[in-house]
Formats: C-alpha cells, structure tokens, sequence
C-alpha cells in the first residue's frame, strides 16, 4: 500500500490542494513539494477518484492534469464547477505545450505547462490559495 491518501480528506477541507496526476511520480514530486510548503494535500491518480473526493470535500485550489484515464481534466473540471461553481481555482498542468488555452476552455485560473520548475508552481499555488481566515 503506497502512503497516498486519496480517500483520506483532512479535517480543515477548506485548506487543501487537490492533486489529480495520473504519473505517480510528478504526483508524489508535487505532494511533497506543497507539503514541503505548509500546504495540506490530497492526491487521485485518475479523474474518477478526483470526482469522488470532490463529491465528499471542497478544496481550496485543484492542481490539475488535463490527460487523465477514467475521466479526462475536462471531465473532472466541470464535475467541479457544477458543485462548487467557480469558488475553487484550477490550476493546469499538462504535457502538451498547450495548457493557456486548455485553461481557458475549462475556466482555469491559472496554468503551467511539463516539464515545470518545482518552485514555480508551488508559487502558483501560493498565490492562487485564498487567504488564511484568521
């Protein structure tokens, strides 16, 4: 059993990162690197599971490949909106050099093409996350 936890939501659901990447190792790379941050993380490997956890939590931002089996970044994009609307931002990262405009198409906030600079994204995520409600 790996130490992922794609069933297992923190209890402050309101302040985690979904990652949905399908490559083990990116998806392990960009846990450790928000936890690293401070970030709480949960992690699917398929847009399925992205859909089932988003129907048990909200999150504060999804990172998000667009090439994924099961049900594609599109697919898990629109199952968001339809239950969070455009509260939770997106943040796209795919492979094929086209993610501005696969962003756009699916009302992303924000979005980085692979291979990415690990420091960068985490940026990204930083600055998409909303503020901590003190």
């Amino acid at each position: 059993m790996s130490d992922e936890h794609p069933a297992a939501a923190p209890a402050a659901a309101s302040a985690v990162v979904l990652v949905v990447e399908d490559d083990y190792s990116v998806r392990r790379m960009l846990q450790w690197a928000l936890e690293d941050d401070g970030i709480a993380v949960a992690v699917a490997e398929n847009g399925q599971q992205a859909n089932d956890w988003l129907d048990r939590s909200k999150p504060a931002l999804v990172l998000l490949d667009m090439g994924l089996p099961l049900v594609d970044g599109e697919g898990v994009a629109q199952h968001l909106h339809g239950r969070y609307g455009r509260s939770v931002p997106i943040l796209i990262v795919t492979a094929d050099g086209h993610a501005a405009e696969k962003a756009a198409k699916v009302g992303a906030a924000d979005a980085i093409n692979k291979p990415f600079d690990i420091d960068t994204l985490v940026a990204r995520v930083q600055r998409l996350l909303p503020p901590d409600p003190e």
